[in-house]
């Protein structure tokens, strides 16, 4: 990855960055949210894909800066991030499936990020990309998303004797001290996951070290406030 420093994010997925170089380059800001709590103009990594290809942008923002840490934005890392570290037995909590499937179809046109088996279980997992840090808690989400909401009631109602399903907010950043839903910033989405909560879906949080040159690490498990 190289570096820079943001000039502006506009169109939701687009955004410039000034290089060390000098140049100004537009890169693909893979976020759909308001990326709220960003400072202004922060340094960040992007990668850089080369030239040639279908690509329609070389660059694409992975990570800005706020303060001292380094916060990912980029929510498709998050769903490959989560298979490395489930299958490294790093999340406690679904280490005993042996079978991960990603992207299965469920529900009414749905498809759940992970399936995850053994011989008696199965645990429906979806995974929610988070950056945001609202003194010290992470919080998810930064704007209204009807199709998270959606997922909250579809995995409500597939919960039986040998199914269960998870939520897992991968917070992308390590200065946070414990998670919440933002229901001020998406009523209905909060709304949801209490349905979701109280009908048997289990809710986890975990945070990450970000490091441009050790890279990416997960941290601990932080309490749901």
């Amino acid at each position: 990855m190289i570096t820079g420093m943001l000039i502006k994010r506009y169109k939701r997925f687009l955004a410039d960055v000034q290089l060390e170089s000098g140049d100004i380059v537009t890169a693909h800001c893979p976020n759909s949210g308001k990326l709220l709590g960003m400072p202004l103009s922060p340094p960040v990594l992007l990668t850089d894909h080369g030239l040639g290809g279908t690509r329609k942008l070389r660059y694409t923002l992975e990570w800005f800066q706020d303060g001292q840490t380094w916060v990912g934005v980029n929510t498709h890392d998050a769903n490959r991030l989560v298979e490395h570290f489930l299958r490294q037995g790093l999340i406690p909590e679904c280490a005993e499936y042996l079978s991960i499937r990603r992207e299965v179809k469920y529900g009414k046109n749905s498809r759940v990020d992970f399936l995850l088996e053994n011989a008696e279980q199965r645990l429906y997992l979806e995974v929610k990309s988070v950056h945001m840090n609202r003194d010290g808690v992470a919080c998810f989400p930064d704007c209204p998303t009807e199709r998270g909401a959606k997922h909250m009631r579809e995995l409500s109602s597939i919960i039986d004797d040998h199914t269960k399903a998870c939520v897992l907010y991968l917070v992308q950043r390590s200065d946070c001290q414990s998670f919440s839903i933002a229901g001020d910033l998406d009523p209905q989405y909060a709304a949801a996951s209490l349905m979701a909560r109280d009908a048997g879906v289990m809710m986890l949080a975990y945070d990450m070290v970000l490091d441009p040159i050790s890279g990416q690490s997960l941290q601990k498990c932080l309490p749901i406030v």
